[in-house]
């Protein structure tokens, strides 16, 4: 496993923790939409993301406005749907 694969499953175990999941979870994760079967509050994905922009920023030596960027789209990509996502779709 490379640096990057390391990393990501780091967020992925920090994600799923918030939610009380544990991480790999196969059957979750077994659908493509798995990432919509859980939500956070937007207080808590706020909390992820300050966590992601830290740990990108050790991982790796980027500016803030990057580490930011990268959160952002880790979030997009992967992140669990808040629960105002949820009720209004």
């Amino acid at each position: 496993m490379d640096k990057d694969e390391k990393f990501i499953n780091k967020c992925f175990k920090e994600m799923f923790k918030m939610v009380g999941e544990k991480f790999p979870n196969e059957e979750l994760t077994k659908d493509s939409g798995w990432y919509a079967k859980r939500t956070w509050t937007e207080k808590e994905q706020e909390s992820f993301k300050k966590w992601l922009m830290k740990e990108f920023k050790k991982a790796y030596p980027y500016l803030r406005r990057r580490a930011e960027f990268e959160a952002g789209m880790f979030i997009l990509a992967y992140g669990w749907k808040t629960e105002w996502e949820k009720k209004n779709g």
